[in-house]
């Protein structure tokens, strides 16, 4: 094959040695925490086969990409240093997914600078691809697990009934006459979902030549993991109803979850086979994208020679490496250390705030391994001068979110546990000692009872009812001060059968404005 034109600004073999190896240390440590995500958290596990099979479909395609010219494009710079600039805030600014995201910003960059735009267009489908090996934001992720619940349980609650199962829904809870079940964040089928959505991209590639089918494929392993997962919870409320609670909510409880998800491929492979035998076959030819034909004589990588005309390459590869290096050698000596400033453990906030007295609440392990590492408190505090319904005070702190541990969101668990959620919405909170800020107000319902909840974020003598104001002050302050600490602050208490919300706010605001002065010493300024 000749090569002609920008086809030598090739890159020689030694060039992609260095940057591989200065992208390695750039991003060991990122990469190292991700596998470990993978490998502890089920929720994530698929991320093993994303990268393997993006490697299956570069090494397909190798000798199509052998055959395409090589345009090296100046702006691939702009691209790496536009991830250099995502790594930077999401290490600084404690962002896991912006730092993960950087990688893949950055392979496309070294693309498009060495080999040009077509190159890029030729593995935009891998290079996408890897997006799923990227666990979603966990503020993202808390949005769509508990309407997964939701809707579940409300599946479940129609089609129990009509096998014969009498059924009481609150919330997430089913309550059947053997016992209530659950249906619990780990049964909102979000682990199957996104386990389901890679293998049907990866199934549609490899079985099917027509991207329209694909791309339904793909689109309808959604609602099949949920169909499957409503299925997996009317199965647990069968067993419990006709067999044996204990061994329902035990060995086949686990064991339906491979049994679903295995169902789950079937009805992929059910759909994929009703467009092979309702529409006509496409043609046989091979797809562009799909290429059979193999080789080993890749441009891309071909052995350097003299004649080659160094020059072109270095510099290329020259800025890039001293960006990336420059970059590495900024993040070693900026990331060390962070702050931890000085304060008391929730466990010593005071029983004893003015008029009210407080009494620990024992928070669930089950809730304790949600929330994560942490500093949590758990308090009824009764008004000893006047009779009324105790405010329940709950604190979470984190002192460092850096490695993900977030704040977990009580708009995603409060409903919870069979409460709903009833009225909604967001007040300025004024307190004697601290300027007005916004809070979340919610009151939640199961059955007749009713409570009333304030929450808001807590950092640095400063409240925020949005957690996504809350995200965007963490990075920012991560980057200014070197820390990433943060709270959760909840007021709740219990209504009175006709109690208006304002009426109950008027309990809360009193007790709000003593705790208040205290935060500093247990939440840092």
């Amino acid at each position: 094959m000749r090569w002609e034109g920008d086809t030598l600004a090739a890159v020689p073999r030694w060039q992609v040695i260095v940057l591989s190896g200065i992208t390695v240390w750039l991003y060991w440590s990122i990469l190292a925490h991700l596998v470990g995500q993978w490998w502890h958290d089920p929720n994530f596990s698929h991320g093993f086969l994303v990268p393997l099979f993006s490697a299956y479909v570069i090494w397909q395609q190798r000798d199509t990409l052998a055959r395409l010219p090589l345009r090296p494009s100046w702006t691939g710079l702009a691209i790496a240093a536009l991830a250099m600039c995502t790594l930077l805030v999401g290490q600084l600014g404690a962002e896991l997914f912006l730092s993960r995201s950087s990688l893949l910003i950055l392979l496309a960059g070294l693309i498009v600078l060495f080999c040009g735009w077509s190159y890029f267009r030729a593995l935009l489908f891998p290079w996408a691809f890897l997006i799923l090996m990227i666990p979603i934001p966990a503020i993202i992720f808390n949005q769509i697990t508990f309407p997964l619940q939701l809707l579940a349980s409300r599946v479940a609650s129609v089609a129990l009934p009509l096998m014969g199962v009498p059924v009481l829904r609150e919330g997430n809870v089913i309550n059947l006459p053997a016992m209530p079940l659950e249906v619990a964040e780990a049964c909102s089928g979000i682990r199957s979902l996104m386990t389901l959505v890679a293998i049907a991209i990866v199934y549609g590639y490899l079985m099917e030549k027509r991207i329209w089918v694909r791309w339904v494929l793909a689109l309808a392993s959604v609602p099949v993991a949920v169909a499957a997962n409503s299925v997996r919870i009317i199965g647990t409320g069968l067993l419990v109803q006709y067999w044996d609670p204990d061994k329902a909510e035990g060995y086949f409880h686990a064991s339906w979850g491979w049994i679903i998800f295995v169902i789950s491929l079937m009805m992929i492979y059910a759909l994929h086979s009703l467009f092979n035998v309702g529409l006509r076959k496409a043609d046989t030819g091979i797809p562009t994208d799909r290429p059979r034909n193999v080789g080993l004589n890749t441009g891309v990588f071909r052995k350097w020679r003299p004649s080659d005309r160094m020059s072109r390459s270095m510099t290329r590869f020259l800025p890039v490496a001293v960006l990336l290096i420059a970059t590495a050698v900024f993040l070693q000596g900026r990331t060390r250390g962070e702050t931890f400033p000085p304060r008391q453990p929730l466990q010593s906030f005071p029983l004893q705030v003015g008029s009210w007295q407080g009494t620990d609440l024992a928070i669930p392990e089950e809730s304790l391994q949600i929330l994560g590492p942490g500093d949590y408190m758990l308090r009824a505090y009764d008004n000893q001068e006047t009779p009324q319904p105790p405010v329940n005070l709950f604190i979470a702190y984190v002192p460092s979110q850096r490695a993900g541990d977030t704040i977990h969101s009580p708009k995603n668990c409060l409903p919870g546990h069979g409460w709903s959620p009833v009225q909604s919405g967001r007040v300025m909170l004024s307190t004697s000692s601290h300027a007005p800020f916004p809070v979340n107000r919610y009151i939640v319902g199961r059955g007749e009872a009713r409570q009333l909840v304030l929450y808001w974020y807590w950092a640095h003598n400063r409240g925020v009812a949005s957690e996504y104001w809350a995200k965007y002050y963490l990075v920012a302050d991560s980057i200014r001060t070197n820390r990433s600490d943060g709270s959760l602050v909840r007021l709740m208490t219990d209504m009175t059968p006709g109690e208006t919300a304002d009426t109950a706010m008027q309990r809360i605001l009193p007790f709000a404005d003593q705790v208040l002065p205290l935060m500093n010493d247990f939440i840092p300024r």
